[in-house]
């Protein structure tokens, strides 16, 4: 009971700020987990988070993730309804008001007028995007969580892009200070191609970006590429934008206990789209196989994989051992990488493919496992490689680069020897959440005394 009052009183004397964000438990995949672990360790340096998101009830996201309430139970959360009119597409396209719910891209199928109809809308009416409508409701509930709470600093995270909408709009209505995270590009969003866009839709998009971007007191991101690249959207911006990488959690890590098995496995976990260069991976595969035995690899898939991919896989090799999980939650994740020997990233082709970075590369990282990339040889993603021994980037045309990759891994698991880069290294403690949430507490503290 003494102990209680202790922390209570702490509590009393802590600042308070409001992070809003669409994604928060039970929602799942990798869009929650950023500000999930920020809220959890921020209190460790003097911050009390309070979070304001939308109910399960209403929200319109595909993955569930109940056990990640157990990360946030400590932390206060407000939840409104919202108008979600990407149930009524799912609805359309799938028959299911969640099956359909659009993630990592947009349905290409030809001829199909509900899609192409759809594509428009969610393209040209509703911008920046189709979850917009949340934005009423969270204002409304914001201002009350404001004024009974004595809030001293607000956060926005996006995508949804629109919730920054609600923070620029708080800014100018109370006069707080405003923290503005992209962990997406906005306007160049690489699926944003897949839309039927007018003119008119693409300029407000910028124009809205733009307005963010000028109005934040400070704006976050996941690493100096895109930093780079939100800098080049408005003058003098420059000084006030920074990053933070995303991050892996100790505490889970060390919790999750697994031992290699006896097959040889890789695994890729995550987001798999049309839009990556999936089949340079499995060409690679196939060359790797034609040295290797097939009687002791294992190829694992968990997360959102398309069904057209996982068939052009099983075709492409049908006597590989091919094990897909669907969507585990994030704790099985993290005991499936451990578990693997050689862990496979796949990032989208696009126009700004320099920037991207795998929301599970910390997680990857780690682990200490081999990891191969399919990507910019020159992006982030690979810069970050580059600082561990077991890693290789490769482009969609690299399929032997890949293939050699995979069996000089191959080789040393045959031979009894298991190739670890170092999880204790500098690089990799820096990554912590604890360490991220520090980082974000010393961008906070510019704003707010402590």
């Amino acid at each position: 009971m003494y102990f209680y009052k202790i922390v209570q009183s702490f509590n009393t004397f802590m600042k308070k700020v409001l992070i809003i964000t669409y994604y928060w438990p039970p929602s799942g995949g990798s869009g929650v987990q950023r500000w999930m672990y920020f809220a959890k360790y921020l209190s460790d340096f003097g911050i009390e988070p309070l979070v304001l998101t939308v109910s399960e009830k209403y929200a319109s996201y595909r993955q569930v993730d109940e056990k990640l309430n157990n990360e946030v139970k400590n932390i206060k959360v407000f939840k409104t309804a919202s108008f979600e009119p990407l149930k009524i597409y799912s609805l359309l396209t799938s028959g299911n008001r969640k099956k359909g719910i659009p993630q990592g891209e947009i349905k290409s199928e030809n001829g199909n007028f509900i899609v192409a109809v759809s594509k428009f809308i969610r393209g040209s009416l509703f911008v920046p995007d189709a979850r917009k409508m949340w934005n009423v409701f969270a204002f409304r509930k914001a201002k009350e969580i404001i004024k009974n709470e004595t809030i001293d600093l607000v956060i926005t995270t996006g995508p949804p892009h629109s919730t920054h909408l609600t923070g620029k709009r708080l800014k100018k209505r109370l006069g707080l200070k405003w923290i503005a995270d992209f962990r997406d590009p906005w306007s160049d969003l690489y699926y944003n191609r897949d839309l039927i866009r007018t003119k008119r839709a693409v300029n407000k998009d910028k124009r809205l970006e733009k307005k963010v971007l000028d109005t934040a007191d400070l704006i976050l991101t996941v690493g100096f590429k895109m930093k780079e690249l939100l800098a080049k959207k408005s003058t003098d911006i420059t000084d006030k934008i920074h990053f933070i990488y995303n991050g892996y959690d100790t505490v889970l890590f060390d919790r999750i206990k697994t031992e290699k098995t006896n097959d040889f496995e890789i695994s890729y976990i995550g987001l798999l789209t049309e839009n990556s260069p999936y089949k340079t991976f499995v060409q690679s595969i196939k060359l790797f196989l034609k040295k290797a035995s097939l009687d002791n690899v294992k190829l694992n898939f968990a997360g959102n994989i398309q069904q057209s991919i996982l068939e052009y896989f099983k075709n492409e090799i049908p006597a590989l051992k091919i094990n897909y999980s669907g969507y585990i939650s994030h704790e099985k994740a993290v005991g499936l990488m451990k578990q693997s020997n050689l862990l496979i990233s796949c990032l989208p082709e696009t126009e700004q493919s320099q920037i991207l970075i795998s929301g599970k590369l910390a997680e990857y990282m780690a682990t200490g496992n081999p990891i191969l990339s399919f990507g910019n040889s020159e992006g982030e993603s690979s810069l970050m490689l580059k600082k561990l021994q077991f890693t290789e980037t490769c482009t969609k045309d690299e399929i032997e680069k890949a293939s050699d990759f995979i069996f000089k891994i191959y080789e040393q698991y045959q031979k009894g020897d298991i190739l670890l880069n170092n999880p204790e290294s500098e690089l990799i403690r820096k990554l912590s959440r604890r360490e991220t949430a520090r980082q974000l507490s010393d961008f906070i503290k510019q704003f707010i005394e402590i």
